[in-house]
């Protein structure tokens, strides 16, 4: 390989892409006429996507150090400026559309435009919003158009800052309050998972309360002679994460209550419709899904989606999650995807916590359909500082000579992620979310952590080997291996190399020695298809082939390529895989490009993959 002082020093490579906020947050939109602000929301209904753009979802950036920070209503700072505004309502239900009139007498191109949500907002910080947009000096009949998500709060409000000569933010105003008459009733962020055997399935969801939680489900959409699974509630604070910025009540918002079930006695390949309730009133709508196929036909064939790196981004992107999330409910509705595979970098909340309200309303519409599976990446997990012992994981931190890891979570050390998904635990050695395995069909997966010690001697390392170890190809010839860092790529990033040599290092031949058809990973935020991959070497007889889809919305690389006899195919275009199993030989892959143009879900790279002789 490249020595790696080759690589361009300067290259930071722990994921922390710094923008320009606003734009990142609302897309750069022109307050001259009309302002689209999505606040917390991608339109999307249960089941019935909306059509219309959508920008500046909350958090995007989610990066609290660039932030605009207003001055407190009591500094000796004062506003010589003042804003009026107006609302077309007052009341509303979640996600319905708000415009909000406004005039500012002495307008400036640093003034800006905050939303805030609580059942307090006389004792709502200024600090302490949710999303906001720059007015580029906007003054005279400005206006703003906000599609509201309250985080289960029942007020909202708009305030207005702007900047003063010593560079603080002063408050010039603030609109009306809204009440948002279903904060406390409605269900929401239903999404499916695998459980340990193939005969039944998890639902999990979020709501304001957990008196009952329970789900019902039935062969029959009518719910005659339903059957029901009483469930479990949980929550989390912002004390439970690791370190600032998430440990900070500024930057936390009252998840709620994330509540589970599994649906038991299912039979394989069959339709079954369910709703859930977590107080035995308020129910989900009904949604329907497909139990998991038969374990005893290697020549089963099904299609699943694999990316990773997707988060809640706009503005330059091109909505590029946006896309991806109405892509793959396509692909669910449409073509018959089977299951969602998203290996790490997953909201990109960095410790601003409702962005993961407003990533599960984008995700619902397919994930409540069919098994969205994960696996955490830096953006989930890693921390530097601060309160280790509230990580879940239960393992040291990794820190080998050649870990790049740094506080890519914004101090959430995975809390809200174990606290929001339940993955199978088919092992002893299994551990929670960050690795674990299961069958589906005639596919066996391994889901492995890329931010935890998978050493020898490492407990991840115990696990995959005892997971490769109890594979069995008569059932499911197919073995796939999913983490979220890449073991190969062709990016030159210095850091991030010294990584991919160190996990070669580490693990890469007990991969080989099974015998392992494909591993997937993100991080990097490209495309790359590979030849059959050993030792840094294209190798069609030891070789395993390595691909990387980390495309699904967040900002895209731009940086130099090693040349490198592997590569098969390379692109820096949003995108997602799809995998189509056609029988215990043969496995079709497809690059699906989403972009906002004629590409959008067009495929643009495709291949076969065939078992070694």
């Amino acid at each position: 390989m490249e020595n790696p002082d080759a690589l361009p020093c300067g290259s930071p490579r722990n994921k922390q892409h710094k923008q320009n906020l606003p734009e990142v947050l609302l897309g750069m939109l022109h307050l001259s006429s009309t302002l689209l602000l999505a606040a917390l929301l991608p339109l999307f209904s249960q089941g019935k996507p909306h059509h219309e753009p959508i920008r500046g979802i909350l958090g995007l950036g989610g990066d609290m150090t660039e932030k605009p920070i207003p001055i407190p209503v009591t500094n000796f700072l004062m506003a010589t400026s003042t804003a009026t505004s107006t609302l077309d309502k007052t009341t509303i239900s979640t996600g319905e559309a708000v415009t909000l009139t406004y005039n500012i007498d002495e307008p400036k191109d640093k003034d800006w435009v905050a939303y805030y949500c609580s059942d307090d907002l006389d004792n709502t910080a200024d600090e302490a919003y949710y999303d906001y947009v720059w007015t580029n000096g906007c003054g005279l009949d400005c206006s703003l158009k906000a599609y509201l998500r309250s985080g289960r709060q029942e007020f909202c409000e708009f305030r207005f800052f702007t900047e003063t000569e010593t560079d603080n933010y002063v408050k010039l105003g603030q609109s009306d309050r809204i009440t948002v008459t279903d904060a406390k009733k409605r269900v929401s962020s239903l999404h499916l998972s695998l459980t340990e055997t193939s005969s039944s399935m998890r639902i999990s969801w979020t709501s304001a309360s957990s008196g009952s939680p329970q789900a019902i489900f039935s062969t029959d959409p009518d719910f005659s002679s339903p059957s029901t699974s009483d469930g479990s509630c949980k929550t989390y604070k912002q004390s439970d994460m690791c370190e600032s910025p998430a440990t900070t009540e500024t930057s936390f918002v009252d998840p709620g209550m994330l509540c589970t079930a599994v649906m038991d006695g299912l039979e394989p390949d069959t339709k079954y419709y369910y709703k859930v309730t977590s107080d035995g009133e308020t129910f989900s709508d009904p949604v329907s899904f497909l139990s998991a196929p038969p374990t005893d036909d290697p020549d089963y064939s099904f299609s699943f989606i694999t990316y990773g790196d997707m988060g809640m981004w706009s503005g330059e992107n091109g909505e590029a999650s946006i896309a991806t999330a109405s892509i793959s409910t396509a692909q669910v509705n449409d073509h018959g995807v089977r299951r969602i595979d998203h290996f790490g970098d997953i909201s990109y909340a960095r410790g601003v916590s409702g962005t993961w309200d407003a990533w599960f309303d984008l995700i619902e519409p397919y994930a409540s359909q069919v098994p969205y599976m994960i696996t955490i990446g830096n953006h989930e997990f890693d921390y530097s500082e601060g309160n280790g012992e509230n990580d879940p994981s239960g393992e040291e931190r990794f820190s080998p000579s050649w870990w790049n890891g740094g506080s890519d979570s914004g101090g959430e050390c995975s809390v809200p992620m174990i606290n929001r998904f339940t993955m199978p635990s088919s092992s002893d050695l299994s551990n929670s979310i960050y690795w674990y395995d299961f069958a589906y069909a005639n596919v066996h997966t391994i889901m492995l952590s890329s931010e935890h010690n998978c050493t020898a001697g490492s407990a991840q390392y115990a696990f995959l080997e005892e997971a490769l170890s109890r594979v069995d190809r008569s059932k499911t010839p197919w073995l796939l291996v999913e983490f979220h860092r890449p073991m190969y790529n062709n990016e030159k990033y210095r850091s991030d190399y010294e990584v991919a040599v160190g996990m070669q290092s580490e693990f890469e031949d007990l991969l080989v020695k099974y015998d392992v058809d494909l591993v997937l990973a993100g991080h990097y935020h490209s495309y790359l298809r590979t030849k059959r991959i050993y030792k840094d070497k294209a190798d069609e007889v030891n070789g395993i082939y390595h691909f990387t889809i980390g495309s699904a919305g967040a900002s895209l690389d731009i940086v130099d390529l090693y040349e490198k006899d592997w590569v098969e195919n390379f692109t820096m275009e949003f995108g997602i895989g799809k995998i189509t199993i056609m029988n215990s030989t043969h496995m079709h892959w497809e690059y699906i490009e989403n972009k906002e143009d004629d590409n959008h879900g067009a495929v643009t790279d495709e291949t076969w993959i065939v078992k070694k002789e």
